[in-house]
């Protein structure tokens, strides 16, 4: 029997939570009121211990701090995250308070380079020929406002809106506001970093979007990029104009009382450092993030590694437990991902368990995870590739996580 949903709510986010309950439901309203025992995990002692202190339902359990509730009942805390987050999801759901896509906005002056961006990401982290820098950097301004519906990190469905430059199409966006801007979730602002005489053009524009936000009731997550940065124009002048620039720029966000921001360099010709840099504000939209990265570190320490990385097939940085080898760990998986996919896509060939040995005690190995029609990359630096067995149970606890990355 079908289950059922509120308005609103998509079939398919209720299937991917369905793996978190110990019994099948028909009807997901009723699911706040019910004992946090229908969530996998917590038995009868445990849901008792959790009625002792007043969590006597999934609603109360949704509302609880994580800290709090672990020094009051002895559960751990990292346990206890994952059932708070559990509990989320199934509320967000049940109050129909759950979209199935989500809105990322590219905005910012002309020729800054939003459509190479946009089209660098979408294609994947492939070395840029000779032949695809020419076609780039020929790109004419975007007209008017383009739509593109992706996928990213496996589960994530959004719809990103390119919009053109041009002074007379930045005025139709100011003016039109909720029916432009309504519902973003992520905003990325562009700014041509090689182009000083637009600066101020650039931040007049950045402070009258950030009202337009202002005006209907929040500003979402900011990332500006300062596009077309190149180490080889790094002089002194220049880097004394992007500072000031960055100055101006945090000016703008204390102006609208936001602190959810970050500025960035990025170039569509330094393909890994540009996919880091999105992987990390897409990483802002999704709320069960603190629970993969916490399932990482707990594998971590099994595996005696302090490096882990967790990536979909466009080699977008997902979550990750790193300190010591966070740079060439994440370049190396790029270039993993890529050799898979390219053999994959061109040849159907499918390539296992990848290795790279850094040094004695000391090997990257990257294991693919195809779950359904999408596939994810579980990357780390370990002693041994002996080892490496464990990524797959990792791969089986972060499944579920994954599936519902995008939901709240």
């Amino acid at each position: 029997m079908d289950a059922c949903l509120p308005i609103g709510v998509g079939r398919m986010s209720f299937q991917r939570v369905r793996e978190f309950l110990t019994k099948e439901l028909v009807d997901v309203k009723r699911i706040p009121k019910l004992s946090p025992q229908i969530i996998v995990g917590i038995s009868s002692d445990t849901g008792r211990l959790l009625k002792e202190h007043n969590v006597k339902n999934v609603k109360k359990l949704s509302q609880q701090d994580s800290r709090s509730l672990s020094q009051l009942t002895g559960i751990g805390r990292s346990q206890l995250e994952k059932w708070i987050h559990v509990a989320r999801i199934l509320v967000a759901i049940s109050e129909g308070n759950v979209r199935d896509q989500k809105k990322i906005v590219f905005s910012g002056l002309d020729n800054v380079g939003k459509t190479a961006i946009i089209q660098t990401l979408m294609t994947g982290c492939v070395p840029v020929s000779v032949n695809q820098q020419k076609t780039l950097t020929e790109l004419g301004p975007t007209e008017g406002l383009r739509r593109e519906e992706v996928t990213l990190f496996g589960w994530i469905q959004a719809e990103i809106l390119d919009m053109g430059g041009l002074e007379q199409y930045r005025l139709k966006y100011l003016e039109e506001k909720g029916e432009v801007f309504g519902q973003t979730d992520l905003l990325v602002f562009v700014i041509d970093a090689q182009d000083y005489g637009r600066f101020n053009e650039a931040l007049d524009y950045l402070n009258s979007v950030l009202d337009v936000y202002s005006s209907l009731g929040g500003i979402p997550y900011t990332a500006v990029f300062l596009n077309k940065w190149d180490a080889e124009v790094e002089s002194p002048d220049h880097l004394e104009r992007l500072e000031l620039l960055r100055k101006n720029i945090a000016k703008i966000f204390r102006k609208v009382r936001s602190d959810r921001f970050h500025v960035d360099n990025t170039s569509v010709f330094e393909a890994e450092k540009l996919f880091l840099s999105f992987s990390t504000v897409l990483r802002k939209i999704s709320n069960v993030l603190p629970v993969i990265e916490g399932i990482l570190r707990e594998y971590g320490d099994l595996l005696g590694s302090r490096d882990l990385m967790l990536f979909d097939d466009k080699a977008l940085l997902i979550a990750d437990y790193t300190s010591n080898y966070q740079k060439v760990l994440s370049t190396t998986t790029m270039r993993m991902i890529w050799l898979r996919e390219t053999l994959t896509n061109n040849y159907s060939l499918k390539a296992s368990t990848m290795t790279v040995e850094l040094g004695p005690n000391q090997i990257i190995v990257c294991k693919p995870a195809d779950w359904e029609d999408k596939t994810v990359y579980i990357a780390g630096v370990l002693p041994s590739t002996e080892k490496s067995g464990v990524l797959n149970i990792l791969g089986e606890e972060l499944q579920p996580w994954i599936r519902n990355i995008g939901i709240i």
